[in-house]
């Protein structure tokens, strides 16, 4: 049983949240795990490595949960997540979560306008906001064989760039070509400049030794209102950005609920989940001016793990089935970008 637990612990630790599936509005803020039994771990493991490898192509724009354009922008978001946990005794846990994320932005409303051409592209490369867990198993794992909840408590630090710039392109009354500098896109961006507070609940029970179910729910608190950082990509001001309070961006909140199954066939083991994520257009501290881009995505989730003797290899595939960017002043009523399908790959480890 003691095996039973540390294995669900390297799942549900590691952390399961990416967030963002697809939708350009929700930030990535770790990596994701395996939801599977770790057969191997020994109780007298103390350290699980874990990188995970995220990319995806955010190309269809939506207002509301309507298709507006899939020529508009194109957004590329690459994260590699570096993640440690540290096991201790009595069911206590420690996680550490480092983000490298490679970033780009290809279209033509930033630079002369949304049907300009050619289009140009804006990138963002470099560390992200690092995470920091302390996690606690709340059952009794001797006398709760086949289930278990477990609480993580934690803080999002600022450590990602959050006015990483880059050239913007303008055209002048003469008709030739000029740049500007400026903050890049906040979809693009590799950090939001707050400190938040991050809240976990992770909950698993055992059907069979090959039947595993699994839920979890992360919430980020964000408790800084706007980071001071322009939105304006250069350009001065618009009327309505002034009056709607747009002109920098926001530092909102997020959240996510995910969960499923987990079926064993010896070395492979195939994972079918659903997610679902949400930017609120209200914080639970702190106000709400900003530009930030509310949203809502709900995605289906499989994947596919190979297990070595002390190694898993892991693939999984996000594909949201419903989208939905709020249409409200917080965004001017602007477009969101939203993906096809999300790729993740990587491998975890005993170290």
């Amino acid at each position: 049983m003691k095996t039973f637990i540390l294995s669900f612990l390297i799942i549900a630790v590691p952390t399961n949240w990416v967030l963002s599936q697809g939708c350009v509005a929700i930030r990535n803020v770790a990596g994701i795990s395996p939801d599977l039994l770790f057969e191997n771990i020994k109780p007298g493991d103390k350290f699980i490595f874990n990188i995970t490898n995220r990319y995806f192509e955010a190309s269809k724009s939506y207002k509301g949960d309507k298709l507006f354009s899939d020529t508009l922008v194109i957004n590329r978001i690459y994260t590699m997540n570096i993640s440690v946990i540290k096991l201790i005794k009595n069911g206590w846990s420690i996680g550490l979560n480092i983000p490298i994320a490679a970033n780009s932005r290809t279209n033509g409303a930033d630079h002369n306008g949304p049907t300009s051409f050619p289009k140009y592209t804006t990138r963002a490369f470099g560390l992200g906001d690092i995470r920091f867990t302390i996690y606690k198993w709340l059952l009794d794992p001797a006398k709760d064989s086949k289930g278990n909840v477990q609480a993580g408590l934690g803080l999002k630090l600022p450590t990602g760039n959050f006015e990483y710039k880059d050239y913007f392109h303008r055209r002048t009354s003469t008709g030739a070509d000029s740049t500007v500098i400026g903050p890049v896109d906040q979809a693009i961006q590799l950090g939001d400049g707050g400190t938040g507070i991050i809240t976990e609940l992770n909950a698993f029970y055992s059907i069979s030794r090959k039947i595993n179910l699994y839920a979890q729910g992360f919430y980020l608190i964000n408790p800084r209102e706007q980071n001071g950082v322009s939105n304006l990509k250069g350009r001065t001001p618009t009327p309505l950005q002034i009056k709607n309070n747009t002109t920098v961006m926001s530092v909102p909140d997020q959240y996510s609920l995910r969960g499923g199954a987990s079926f064993q066939f010896q070395k492979i083991v195939l994972t079918a989940g659903l997610r679902y994520e949400k930017v609120p257009e209200d914080d639970l501290i702190g106000g709400t001016k900003g530009f930030r881009r509310a949203a809502t995505i709900a995605s289906v989730e499989p994947g596919l793990t190979y297990k070595m003797k002390n190694t898993l290899a892991f693939v999984y595939i996000g594909v949201p089935y419903y989208r939905n960017i709020k249409q409200n002043t917080q965004n001017d009523k602007t477009p969101a970008g939203f993906a096809d399908y999300v790729v993740y790959a990587g491998v975890q480890f005993k170290l």
